[in-house]
C-alpha cells in the first residue's frame, strides 16, 4: 500500500462524522452547482436541531435541503453566489440571502469572506492519490483553497475525472474523506424552438470560421450554439461548457488551433448537462477546467484574437442598458461572467460582443416588449450600455457601436417586435431620445 493509500484511510470517515466536524462559526464553501456535496449536505439536514452556528456559502443548489427552510437561518446562515431556479423560488422568504459579483472578482468575495472550510465533491484518486474536482471544480475551489484549513472531500464516483492542475487536490490536501456518491447528470436538453431558431439566425453571421467562442446558459444560448455547426476551426473558451458546445465539438466544428491562450485546448470554469456531456468531458484531454477567476479575466478573455462573447439577457432599454438578472428588485439569477466577457470580447482584436434575447415575455399584463422605454424601477444594469457591441432578437440585429443616441433608439426599436414598435417611437419621442 502507497503512503498516501494509507493517509486515505486514515482520513475516511462517515457521512455523519463529516457533519459533526463542522463547528460554531465555521464559514464553509460549498461549492457551486454539481460540485456541492449533495449527500453530506443531506446529511446535514438530518441533525440541523443538534448544530452550533455557522455559515453556508453556494450557488446555484440543485436540491431543495430543509436548511434552506426559514427557521433554520440561526442555525445554517445560507449566503448564495449565485441564483439559481431553486434560490429564486426561495428568495422572499426562505433562508437565503444572495451577494452579486462578476465572476472574474471571486477571488476579492473571498478574500473578504476567508471561508475556514471547504466541502467539495471529487472523484476517486488516481494511482498517485489526485482526485479531481469534477465537473465543477473551477468555481470557486481554487481561490477557497487559499483560506480554507479544514476540507472535507466527498468522493462521488459519477463525477468525471478533468485532470488539469487547477481541477486537481491530493489526499494529503484534505482533512478528512467521506463518500456520497449520486449521478450528477440532468436531463437532455429539449430542442430548439423555431423562435430561438430564428433569433440564432441573426446571430451566426457574425461569427466566422477560426473564431473564439463563448456562449452563455440557456435555450436560447443553445439554439445559437447549435447554430454554428457549419462552422470550422471554432476555439471555446467560455465560463461554462454546455450541451451545444458539445455538439459542436462532435460536429468537427472544434479545433481550438486558431487560439492564441492556450491553443488546442477547450478553457472553461465548469460544465453541466446531461450524460452524454458528463462523458464527453470525463478524461478529456482536451478539457482544461481552470478557476472561473481567471477564465472570465477580461485580461486573459482578450489575449485571444477574433473572439465572439454570445450570451442572453432578459431586457434592453431604448439607449441599451441591458438587464440580465433580475427585473425591477426581484433577483433572476446574478451577474456571473457576462460583463467580463463583453469586456473581454470588446478588448480582443477582431472581437465581438452579441447579446440575444426574445423580443417579447408574458407579463402580468399579457405580451410585454422586452425592448423597453426605460428599464423598471429598480432593475439592476447588468451590462453597462457603453459596453454594448450588438443586440439580436428574432427580428434581427442592432449593432450599437459608433452610434448617437438617436440611431441608438431606432436600431433597437427596428428589432422590437412590431405590435410595439409604434408605443416605443411614440415614447422615445415623448422622453426627448428622438425628434
Amino acid at each position: 500500500m502507497n503512503k498516501w493509500q494509507e493517509r486515505y484511510s486514515e482520513k475516511t470517515i462517515s457521512l455523519n462524522s463529516a457533519v459533526n466536524k463542522l463547528s460554531q462559526g465555521d464559514k464553509v464553501w460549498a461549492g457551486g452547482l454539481l460540485s456541492s456535496p449533495i449527500m453530506l449536505l443531506l446529511e446535514l439536514d438530518k441533525h440541523l436541531d443538534k448544530l452550533e452556528p455557522f455559515e453556508l456559502y453556494a450557488g446555484l443548489l440543485t436540491h431543495p435541503f430543509d436548511f434552506l427552510k426559514p427557521q433554520y437561518k440561526s442555525i445554517v446562515h445560507h449566503k448564495s453566489l449565485f441564483m439559481g431556479p431553486l434560490e429564486r423560488k426561495i428568495q422572499a422568504h426562505g433562508n437565503i440571502e444572495v451577494t452579486n459579483f462578476h465572476f472574474s472578482n471571486f477571488d476579492e468575495i473571498f478574500n473578504r469572506i476567508q471561508p475556514n472550510c471547504m466541502m467539495v465533491e471529487v472523484t476517486e484518486p488516481d494511482e498517485n492519490g489526485y482526485m479531481s474536482m469534477g465537473a465543477c471544480g473551477g468555481v470557486g475551489n481554487k481561490v477557497a483553497l487559499q483560506s480554507a484549513t479544514k476540507i472535507i472531500a466527498v468522493v462521488n464516483k459519477f463525477q468525471p475525472k478533468i485532470t488539469n492542475k487547477d481541477n486537481l487536490i491530493h489526499v494529503d490536501e484534505v482533512s478528512f474523506l467521506t463518500e456520497g456518491h449520486h449521478p450528477i447528470a440532468g436531463p437532455k436538453g429539449a430542442e430548439p424552438s423555431d423562435l430561438e431558431i430564428s433569433i440564432a439566425e441573426h446571430v451566426t453571421p457574425y461569427i466566422k470560421d477560426g473564431m473564439t467562442i463563448q456562449i452563455g446558459i440557456g435555450t436560447i444560448s443553445n439554439a445559437l450554439g447549435m447554430a454554428l455547426k457549419g462552422h470550422a476551426n471554432l476555439g471555446i473558451h467560455t465560463e461554462m461548457f454546455t450541451e451545444s458546445m458539445m455538439e459542436l465539438c462532435k460536429a468537427g466544428a472544434v479545433s481550438c488551433a486558431s487560439k492564441n491562450y492556450k491553443p488546442n485546448k477547450i478553457v472553461t470554469a465548469f460544465a453541466a448537462g446531461s450524460q452524454d456531456l458528463i462523458d464527453y468531458i470525463d478524461g478529456n484531454p482536451q478539457i482544461e477546467m481552470g478557476c472561473v477567476t481567471d477564465v472570465v479575466n477580461p485580461n486573459i478573455i482578450a489575449k485571444n484574437d477574433n473572439f465572439a462573447s454570445i450570451n442572453t439577457c432578459v431586457m434592453v432599454d431604448l439607449v441599451g442598458q441591458v438587464a440580465s438578472e433580475g427585473v425591477g428588485h426581484s433577483q433572476i439569477s446574478g451577474s456571473g461572467g457576462q460583463v467580463d466577457f463583453v469586456r473581454g470580447a470588446r478588448m480582443s482584436k477582431g472581437g465581438i460582443s452579441i447579446l440575444a434575447l426574445a423580443s417579447t415575455h408574458k407579463g402580468k399584463q399579457g405580451l410585454e416588449s422586452t425592448i423597453r422605454t426605460a428599464l423598471p424601477a429598480g432593475t439592476p444594469v447588468t451590462t453597462l450600455r457603453n459596453d454594448v457591441q450588438v443586440v439580436a432578437t428574432e427580428f434581427g440585429a442592432a449593432d450599437l457601436r459608433a452610434l448617437n443616441t438617436p440611431e441608438r433608439v431606432l436600431a433597437l426599436i427596428n428589432i422590437a417586435h412590431p405590435e410595439f414598435r409604434e408605443s416605443l417611437l411614440s415614447d422615445a419621442k415623448a422622453c426627448g431620445l428622438i425628434k
